[in-house]
């Protein structure tokens, strides 16, 4: 007869298993689309029995990974990126790092990266962390709050915060940008309560104002802009999860604007290892109960054969192979939940972001197993690639990720080369003309 614990341990095995089969069947669903292309000669007739290779280019799903300015310029940093993500997570937008000298934003140096190297590298996709956050840390000039903004009173502040918030969203008002608008408003201080310890669970009543203003601020700004809230332990503290599902409700109960939730997926300091079930159930719950899209903003698993791993789906304690593991399933997992829009792993190296053995890469700058272990899934597994002929009318058909793609076929001697975007919800059927 089976023991307690091995009977719960095989329940618990055995819905993660079909979790992970109902995402591979969300995959499928959620994140394919067919879609016909048609060639024909320039007199109109179809270009039957030519030979096609399509390939994607990139996904309209947000693989993303931050990227701080320090490491604009590092090439072997930018090369890891650009193998595997399609989003940057644009750190240092706290106000102190951002504006550590009064009325001198660090606006150039992040246009310009975006300018010059993420569009012409295809890097369309941003997420601004972050416009508000009530901690404070550092030293100038890499304060979480700009020092000279405590030469004010606090209803000066409160203006200023308003200023800064309007310009940074109207600044950037034509890049692909979704804003973490609030950072951790359950677990913090009330923004401008200097007096009260950093880490406080306030209630709500206080928490709200100043949550509902900020969202209104930015939406102000520019009404196109997209704009979630974004915190963290929503997998081991119950009590976390529900605070912060009230606040969302409070919110758009009172209409207040709000576009996604942000759950950053590193709880317990990145050593507690969520089950697909726990995964699945913050989708359903932050995602399909609100419905609102849901992004996971600082997913990060540490590697270290010296802590232990947190939780009830797993035991032992994290190494390489086990972050590797539990990655994949994470990916796995979120991507197949239609509500889902966005994964930011949270460090190439993680020293440089938050905890060192949380990196991608290791101490050496080199890939850790779950930096290969991504490249499979997101450079093999999901990314589509078609060679074939053409009927007899001029068509191939496909089936792939929705994203971007590159199309090229000879004709005479002449290589033509084509794009187009399999959009969901997009065009069915795509005409391209050779011409002579």
């Amino acid at each position: 007869m089976l023991n307690t614990s091995h009977q719960r341990g095989v329940s618990v095995h055995s819905q993660a298993s079909a979790v992970l089969a109902q995402a591979a069947e969300g995959i499928e669903k959620h994140r394919q689309g067919e879609i016909s292309l048609y060639f024909r000669y320039a007199d109109g007739s179809p270009a039957s029995g030519i030979s096609v290779q399509i390939a994607q280019q990139s996904h309209d799903f947000a693989f993303g990974c931050p990227l701080r300015p320090s490491h604009y310029t590092d090439e072997r940093q930018l090369a890891y990126f650009k193998e595997l993500f399609n989003c940057v997570e644009l750190l240092e937008f706290n106000w102190g790092q951002y504006e550590p000298d009064e009325g001198k934003p660090l606006l150039e140096e992040r246009r310009r990266f975006i300018r010059e190297w993420c569009l012409p590298n295809g890097v369309e996709q941003f997420y601004g962390h972050m416009l508000v956050w009530s901690r404070q840390y550092g030293e100038y000039p890499k304060t979480a709050q700009p020092l000279w903004l405590f030469k004010y009173d606090r209803a000066t502040q409160y203006e200023l915060l308003k200023k800064r918030i309007q310009r940074e969203v109207r600044d950037y008002r034509d890049v692909n940008i979704i804003w973490d608008v609030v950072n951790e408003p359950i677990h913090c201080r009330v923004w401008g309560e200097w007096d009260r310890p950093e880490d406080s669970y306030e209630p709500l009543e206080k928490v709200f104002p100043y949550v509902a203003d900020s969202l209104r601020w930015a939406h102000e700004a520019n009404p196109q802009a997209r704009l979630l809230v974004n915190e963290y332990d929503l997998f081991a503290d119950a009590n976390a999860r529900e605070r912060f599902l009230q606040l969302l409700e409070m919110l758009l109960e009172k209409r207040i604007p709000l576009h996604a939730v942000g759950i950053q997926a590193h709880d317990r300091t990145a050593t507690y290892w969520p089950s697909p079930a726990e995964l699945w159930q913050a989708c359903e719950t932050f995602g399909t109960r609100l419905g609102l899209p849901v992004y996971f903003t600082e997913l990060v698993y540490i590697s270290s054969p010296r802590t232990a791993i947190q939780g009830s789906y797993r035991r032992g304690t994290w190494n390489p192979e086990c972050q590797a593991e539990a990655v994949e399933e994470f990916y796995r997992t979120v991507f197949g939940h239609p509500q889902v829009a966005g994964i930011i792993y949270f460090g190439l190296n993680g020293g440089e972001i938050w905890l060192p053995e949380g990196g991608l890469l290791d101490e050496r700058g080199s890939p850790r197993l779950a930096y290969e272990r991504l490249r499979c899934l997101l450079r093999q597994e999901w990314q589509t690639k078609q060679s074939g002929k053409t009927d007899k009318d001029g068509t191939i058909r496909l089936r792939g990720f929705f994203g971007h793609y590159q199309v090229e076929t000879t004709y005479r001697g002449h290589k033509h080369v084509f794009r187009f975007h399999l959009q969901k919800g997009g065009l069915r059927r795509i005409d391209f003309t050779l011409a002579e």
